[in-house]
């Protein structure tokens, strides 16, 4: 059985967010920092939306009423998150004042 397509999206999502913890712990606080912050905080919440969307589908198969409720308010709570954070990586790459603090604060 090979894995679906969102198991390895989550997969490569979590390999981006493990590569920007590590460079964001090791550098000290600058603009290209704030970036990979805000970069890894969206690979975080890709990886938990592609988990989420993985249950659903399997909720959906299994005809599971309970568990695609459940799954699907994570979902939809995960996309929001999703959302936010990727608004705030584009606003630190074009450098804005926009973005309120750090992704790590």
């Amino acid at each position: 059985m090979s894995p679906s397509p969102a198991l390895i999206i989550a997969a490569v999502a979590v390999a981006v967010l493990v590569v920007g913890w590590l460079v964001v712990s090791f550098s000290p606080p600058s603009p290209r920092r704030t970036v990979i912050e805000w970069l890894s905080a969206t690979a975080m919440y890709v990886a938990l939306l592609a988990l989420f969307v993985n249950l659903v589908l399997r909720a959906i198969a299994e005809d599971s009423t309970v568990a695609l409720v459940a799954f699907g308010f994570l979902s939809v709570l995960f996309g929001g998150g999703l959302l936010v954070s990727a608004y705030q990586t584009v606003a630190a790459l074009r450098g804005r004042a926009a973005v309120s603090g750090s992704a790590t604060n």
